[in-house]
């Protein structure tokens, strides 16, 4: 689940996901709208499996314009884990 950067849950560790600017998720949605990809926006802000789905067939576009977009969109996960 992602998690808002402004709620309560501001001081949970840093590994918790956050929600994406409203104008950068709008951007998105419009730019897939666009090319014919329905996204709903609560389902990209509450699902985090149903937002790697909607980025992924973004990403398959290979449209410059859309892959600025979900390269901005993906700094919002949660960075991998590095083996220790």
């Amino acid at each position: 689940m992602l998690y808002s950067s402004t709620s309560a849950n501001a001081s949970a560790p840093a590994r918790q996901l956050h929600y994406w600017p409203c104008e950068l998720l709008h951007v998105f949605t419009l730019e897939l709208a666009a090319r014919g990809i329905c996204v709903h926006e609560a389902m990209m802000l509450g699902d985090a499996n149903y937002a790697h789905q909607k980025l992924a067939q973004a990403t398959a576009l290979h449209d410059p314009t859309v892959d600025q977009l979900v390269l901005h969109m993906l700094d919002y996960f949660e960075p991998p884990c590095q083996a220790g």
